[in-house]
């Protein structure tokens, strides 16, 4: 391989320690999602409705700080580079404030509980969260400067990613159930002290483990720097932007939802909580099965053409449980036909603002990658913002009672819609701007361009 090519590949340990990152923003970010709201309604006795409200605020406050740390990043230049430095000096007070969100006081007031709410989730979303995970997206783009190379990366990351989220999924409910419910703060307490360790180490990992290909660091020239308004610019130019975001929103707020709804929906709709565990590990089964094969499918097929395939069995999966809600079986199959039809979009979604940066490089000769992992976090936080408040919002329309034994039909009839139909109007709606993505029509011209760029340095 010659020197120009090999510039642009990221080595086999580099992926592994980039991939296994991924471990925490999933701890992190997937409980929050999933496991918030139960929290505040079963432990800390806040409302569903003040829970959803306020996690989307804080979401929409998110959006600005992602493009302020788009920005922040592209200007950085330190010895660790644009990415990894803020990947650094965000991780421990994430995993503090991960800490304590989950650890509300049980002496304080309603007020009091309500406020520790809002600052602990304020500071963990919309601060340090967006710092570190805008952070470790960015870099996927520096330490590897191909599409194909990134699509391995995030073949593995999906692996890592799935068993966090297996681990995450299957401990949960078992630990809730046997240390007392989800009433009981000291569960919650020994589960996030577990993930916040964890989560730790896996950016640790990511961060030692890997280098910038691109020389931004201290000392070097800033002739490459984008300024705020040329960056912003340029990515609102492209209409791929457009697409990204909303695919991001989009999935995100399916992800919210649904994911959120797992625990409510075993429980009151099924009857048994920690058949949880046992789906989410069934579900997860697709992504080491498949995960591993989609770089390959995406090199022979196009990466639209494998998602859109992926999006529509999706779909059948969300039609087969909204047609049998209550059947186990039928719950067990829809949300493993499902789960294989969700593996495309999972191994290749944050590869897609890499594309808009190579593309962009090309046309016109600078790199805002802060900026366009940003544009698209906004989608992603905004996304499962809204998905974490539709939960919250649909279980308050539903006249859901947090703790009750039994709940009402109509709380039944808002789980069940907030776990099937809300994920198959996304997948229809995700099938529907794919159409429009042809940016892959490129690749030829931007790989030989970026192949260019890199003899020079």
């Amino acid at each position: 391989m010659s020197k120009s090519k090999s510039a642009l590949y990221s080595s086999k340990l580099e992926k592994f320690c980039y991939a296994f990152g991924g471990v925490g923003a999933n701890l992190i970010n997937g409980f929050v999602s999933a496991f918030l709201t139960m929290y505040y309604t079963d432990s800390v006795g806040l409302s569903a409705a003040f829970a959803g409200t306020m996690m989307l605020v804080c979401r929409i406050f998110d959006g600005f700080s992602d493009v302020l740390m788009g920005v922040i990043i592209d200007k950085t230049r330190s010895r660790f580079g644009k990415a990894r430095a803020w990947m650094l000096w965000s991780t421990v007070p994430l995993v503090l404030t991960y800490i304590a969100m989950f650890n509300i006081p049980s002496g304080l007031s309603t007020r009091g509980k309500t406020i520790w709410a809002v600052v602990t989730y304020f500071l963990l979303m919309v601060v340090f969260f967006t710092a570190n995970n805008l952070a470790y997206h960015t870099l996927l783009i520096r330490f590897s400067l191909d599409s194909a190379d990134r699509n391995a990366t995030t073949a593995i990351r999906s692996i890592f990613s799935m068993i966090a989220m297996m681990g995450m999924n299957i401990a949960t409910p078992i630990v809730l159930a046997n240390l007392g419910g989800a009433t009981e703060q000291s569960a919650w307490t020994k589960l996030v002290l577990a993930f916040g360790i964890l989560t730790a180490i896996s950016l640790f990992v990511a961060f030692f483990g890997t280098t910038e290909k691109l020389a931004d660091t201290e000392g070097t020239s800033k002739k490459d720097t984008v300024p705020m308004g040329q960056a912003v610019k340029l990515i609102l130019s492209t209409k791929y932007f457009y697409i990204t975001i909303t695919l991001f929103l989009v999935y995100f707020i399916m992800n919210g939802a649904a994911s959120g709804v797992g625990l409510y929906y075993t429980r009151d709709v099924l009857g048994n909580m920690k058949l949880q565990s046992v789906i989410s590990m069934v579900g997860l089964i697709p992504t080491f099965v498949l995960a591993p094969m989609m770089p390959k499918l995406i090199r022979k097929y196009g990466k639209r053409n494998v998602i859109m395939a992926g999006l529509i069995v999706s779909a059948v999966g969300c039609l087969i449980i909204m047609i049998m809600p209550r059947l186990v079986p039928a719950y067990f199959a829809g949300s493993l036909i499902r789960s294989i039809g969700s593996v495309p979009m999972a191994v290749a979604l944050f590869t897609l603002s890499g594309d808009i940066v190579d593309y962009l490089d090309m046309k016109h000769g600078v790199r805002p990658e802060g900026v366009a992992t940003a544009a698209n976090n906004i989608g992603n936080k905004l996304g499962s913002g809204l998905g974490a408040a539709i939960l919250g919002w649909m279980l308050a329309f539903g006249n859901y009672v947090g703790g009750a034994a039994v709940q009402a039909e109509s709380a039944i009839r808002a789980i069940i819609f907030t776990a099937a139909g809300i994920p198959l109007i996304v997948n229809i709606i995700a099938i529907v701007l794919f159409l429009f993505w042809d940016i892959e029509k490129y690749g030829p011209e931007v790989k030989a361009y970026l192949e260019k760029k890199a003899a020079q340095q």
